[in-house]
């Protein structure tokens, strides 16, 4: 599931699977690089698939103002492999996948101290169709959503929706919607002398799509952050599901790393 979290400042506490009101500095800008592995299958009356699938995505996040940020996120199957057991025959395809542009607007601000923020940002965006042939939807999607980000002490709280319009013959909208929670572990207080930090935290990470397919993934995960990295690592698990259309998800593995410069 890709993601579009990105930080004020690397230091800063955003989640893994789900997205973050939270904007780089004026002129500020932030890479990300997130590998994948999942394991699936799709099982119905006409087949019988087993999935492996591995993806790298690359996210650059570039702030235009303290208020205003632009998005692209850049992902490539590296590896998709599908084992078809009806008949015995397997089948293995790499290349780009669609690339997708966002801006984020700073909607709402406060700030009750120098740690503690409610934020909502608004986004907007298209998901364009720049993959090879078996990974795009070619057409151009439009995405509109918004982010929610509460911080209080060493807890930190975001939500989120996305909706991608999707414009492609008798493809289905698709609607992005998770909840995190961060808890700082260490250390209990940041001083000027110890910037870095060791987080754990917990999301709720769901995909509904317009013809009925609905799952919801508990994804915990961990994170090392300092002033200008931050390394992270994830688990998501299904929780629930109630799909049709789309094959069923065994596991998602996922490690980033991302560097504020």
């Amino acid at each position: 599931m890709a993601t579009f979290a990105t930080a004020g400042r690397a230091g800063a506490q955003a989640p893994i699977n789900s997205n973050a009101a939270l904007q780089p500095p004026r002129h500020g800008l932030i890479l990300r690089q997130q590998f994948r592995y999942a394991r699936a299958d799709f099982n119905r009356k006409d087949a019988n698939l087993d999935i492996a699938l591995a993806t790298e995505s690359t996210t650059a996040v570039f702030g235009v103002t303290n208020a205003f940020t632009l998005l692209l996120n850049a992902p490539v199957v590296l590896s998709r492999r599908i084992e078809n057991n009806a008949v015995g025959a397997s089948d293995t395809e790499a290349g780009l996948a669609d690339w997708t542009a966002l801006v984020k607007v700073r909607l709402y601000r406060s700030d009750t101290s120098p740690t503690d923020t409610l934020r909502v940002d608004g986004v907007a965006g298209l998901e364009l169709p720049t993959g090879a042939a078996a990974f795009t939807s070619n057409s151009v999607d439009p995405i509109v959503g918004a982010v929610f980000t509460m911080t209080r002490g060493r807890h930190f709280f975001d939500a989120d929706f996305l909706w991608k319009f999707n414009t492609g013959t008798g493809l289905p909208d698709r609607m992005r919607y998770d909840a995190a929670y961060i808890y700082r572990l260490w250390p209990a207080r940041h001083t000027g002398s110890n910037p870095a930090a060791f987080n754990a935290l917990i999301e709720l990470n769901g995909a509904y799509e317009t013809n009925g397919d609905n799952e919801i993934f508990v994804s915990p995960g961990v994170q090392y952050v300092t002033t200008r990295w931050i390394l992270e690592a994830t688990v998501q698990l299904p929780a629930w599901r109630d799909l049709d259309h789309r094959a069923e998800t065994d596991f998602i593995v996922g490690v980033g790393v991302r560097v504020q410069f």
